[in-house]
């Protein structure tokens, strides 16, 4: 058995998880008999890391809550020798990632040793050192991550990464089929989801062109309309709801849903209009046909591999310099 440790405590959100799993399955490929040890922190969102990344074996979270906690984490980690030991860096170097890996016992240590224009003054720590120049070349996330197993040769093709789904159980899928039955009882219509929220507010699209996109694809296509919100998105789909009430447009309201019942909802979507925020992933994991919005300079690095993909850029820092009219051409772009 190969003992493969990864270590990424720095950052687990569910974009990146999503983004990182066709590296999984590439080592799974190349070393069938491995044991996946993860070294994460903790996630802000209601999801069950084991259940999305089916390739990991065990996870550990690395939490620095007190010096006795952080002492008690790295004698257990000390425990076991490693056959690898990989830090798999794809926004930015961090300390915290090559201490660990300097800590663990290990027979082969690889890493990053620079990251475009950052050098790594803790690349000593590694036996294969690698280095990027992934903005220069607008490398996307998920080709990011396979590079830290490329010396490996753990591949992966794009046509197998497009073939790859979120696993979801009987019970999922049951849910999911129960909900659309439900809210989208005549199978002769589309069903065209919007999620207008997001984590940061230089991402998001104003709920305004929101409104004006829904009115239009409305008013085309006449749709059954879901908004989909998550916990921090409140203040948003408040003021989308009332622009589509005093239009009497109707609308279905999927709010505050854990991963998995939306993966399940979103198989039934005929498109997915989002900004870049993780929700956006877990569609395209699904397989659904996305249309996101990307502030200038992000979509080469963050556009979803798995499905049918549409993107919209902004030609200034300003993601509001994107108009409705953009966004609407690229719905019809699908061809319903």
């Amino acid at each position: 058995m190969t003992e493969i440790l990864i270590i990424r405590p720095q950052s687990i959100q569910l974009g990146d998880t999503i983004c990182s799993l066709p590296m999984f399955k590439a080592l799974k490929n190349k070393y069938p008999d491995s044991y996946i040890t993860f070294i994460g922190c903790p996630t802000n969102y209601n999801v069950n890391l084991k259940k999305l990344n089916p390739y990991i074996d065990e996870f550990t979270i690395f939490r620095k809550d007190n010096i006795k906690v952080v002492i008690d984490f790295f004698k257990n980690l000390r425990k076991k020798k490693y056959d690898l030991i990989i830090v798999p860096t794809t926004i930015r170097l961090s300390s915290t990632s090559y201490m660990i890996a300097m800590l663990a016992k290990g027979k082969k240590k690889i890493g990053f040793a620079r990251v475009d224009e950052k050098k790594n003054g803790l690349k000593f720590v590694l036996d294969v050192k690698l280095e990027t120049d992934w903005v220069r070349d607008g490398i996307n996330q998920v080709f990011r991550f396979l590079d830290s197993v490329k010396p490996l040769g753990c591949s992966i093709s794009i046509h197998e990464i497009k073939q790859m789904r979120i696993g979801l159980s009987d019970e999922d899928i049951a849910f999911g089929n129960a909900y659309a039955a439900a809210n989208f009882p005549d199978k002769s219509k589309l069903v065209f989801g919007f999620h207008p929220g997001g984590g940061n507010n230089k991402y998001i699209w104003d709920v305004n062109n929101y409104f004006e996109l829904i009115k239009k694809s409305y008013e085309r296509y006449n749709p059954y309309i879901l908004i989909t919100s998550g916990f921090l998105d409140k203040e948003i789909t408040d003021k989308l709801e009332s622009k589509l009430e005093e239009e009497n447009i109707p609308y279905i309201y999927n709010k505050d849903m854990d991963a998995y019942g939306l993966a399940a909802v979103l198989r039934h979507v005929s498109v997915y209009v989002t900004n870049n925020t993780g929700v956006m992933h877990l569609a395209a994991f699904t397989g659904s046909n996305t249309v996101s919005v990307f502030l200038k300079g992000d979509t080469a690095e963050w556009q979803p591999l798995y499905n049918k993909s549409k993107c919209v850029e902004s030609k200034t820092d300003s993601i509001n310099s994107i108009t409705v009219d953009e966004v609407f051409e690229k719905i019809t772009e699908l061809n319903f």
